[in-house]
C-alpha cells in the first residue's frame, strides 16, 4: 500500500461536489490487485460492518494524456479515503468501475460461502 499526501485537494472520481465540505482532506491509497481484500478490510469495513455509502470509480492513469487509461478505484465517504488499484488499467472508465465492483462483490460472496470447519474442530459449548 502506498499513501498519498493529505494535501491532495482532488475530488473522488464521480465529481460529487458535496464532498468539498468535508473537514478532513481526501486521502488516496494505492494497492495492487492481489491486495483488494486488505483494502476492503482496512477502508470499507469497520468492526465487520461495511460502509454502504462506498462508491466505485475510475482514476485516470496520467492526467492530460491523449490515450487515456483508467485505474479501478473506490471511495469511502465516511473516512474520505479513495483507494486506487495500480496494476490494473482499462481503456474505458465504465470498465474500470465495473471491474472494481465485481472484485468487491466476489470478495463478499466468497467470504459468505466459507463453510464451517469439520465438527471435530468446532468448539463445544
Amino acid at each position: 500500500m502506498r499513501r498519498s499526501s493529505p494535501d491532495d485537494p482532488s475530488l473522488p472520481e464521480n465529481g460529487d461536489s458535496t464532498l468539498r465540505h468535508h473537514t478532513t482532506a481526501l486521502q488516496r491509497f494505492y494497492y495492487a490487485s492481489h491486495q483488494i481484500a486488505i483494502a476492503y478490510d482496512v477502508h470499507i469495513c469497520e468492526a465487520g460492518v461495511p460502509d454502504v455509502e462506498t462508491r466505485y470509480g475510475a482514476c485516470p492513469r496520467h492526467e492530460g494524456e491523449r490515450l487515456a487509461a483508467y485505474h479501478p478505484s473506490f471511495h469511502v465517504p465516511g473516512k474520505n479515503h479513495t483507494v486506487v488499484i495500480t496494476d490494473c488499467q482499462f481503456d474505458e472508465e465504465n470498465l474500470a468501475r465495473a471491474w472494481m465492483a465485481d472484485r468487491i462483490r466476489w470478495l463478499i460472496l466468497s467470504r459468505r460461502g466459507q463453510s464451517l470447519p469439520p465438527a471435530r474442530y468446532r468448539r463445544r459449548s
